[in-house]
């Protein structure tokens, strides 16, 4: 089943991840992990379907998707990126199997931490997160999405890997 749904906001999150707040449809049931379908309800993108996991919480009455946006493709997150509130998307059924299967360590790198978030929210508001640990890497420091709330949420358990550090002075080979 596909749902039209309209978009209440828009944030930027780093220069290049966007996070796209959309309103909920009646009865529409998912939970943290999964992912759905989407299109931009726009001639000529509704078939060009994507695959995002939902970074709300189930008991919102919202929903919320965080997206990087791949400009130099000219595919769908960069056309994303023309959209704006009240622009509309279509969402299809929840689906995945990402399941929280008890405390670990959790590896993510860039946006591929999306779909960890709902679950760390999850855990987190049922205060059931102590015990876990992120690695997440990123090239910048600049690149860490929601690096507050993660940390507010993990504390010394969120563990940041910054793989492109700027020297002060350039390295040579002599």
């Amino acid at each position: 089943m596909e749902y039209i749904v309209k978009i209440v906001s828009i944030e930027n999150l780093t220069h290049d991840v966007k996070k796209f707040v959309l309103e909920k449809p009646e009865g529409y049931l998912f939970e943290p992990g999964q992912a759905t379908m989407v299109s931009l309800n726009k001639i000529n993108w509704k078939e060009e379907k994507r695959p995002f996991t939902f970074t709300s919480l189930k008991n919102d009455d919202y929903l919320e998707f965080i997206i990087k946006i791949y400009s130099d493709h000219h595919g769908v997150t960069n056309e994303l990126n023309t959209l704006s509130k009240s622009d509309e998307l279509i969402i299809n059924e929840p689906w995945g199997a990402l399941n929280y299967k008890g405390e670990g360590y959790f590896i993510a790198g860039g946006a591929g931490i999306t779909p960890f978030i709902a679950i760390f929210r999850d855990l987190y508001h049922a205060k059931e997160l102590k015990g876990n640990i992120l690695f997440f890497s990123n090239k910048t420091v600049q690149d860490i999405i929601l690096q507050n709330e993660l940390t507010k949420m993990l504390g010394d358990d969120f563990i940041n890997i910054i793989t492109q550090i700027r020297l002060p002075f350039e390295i040579v080979r002599v």
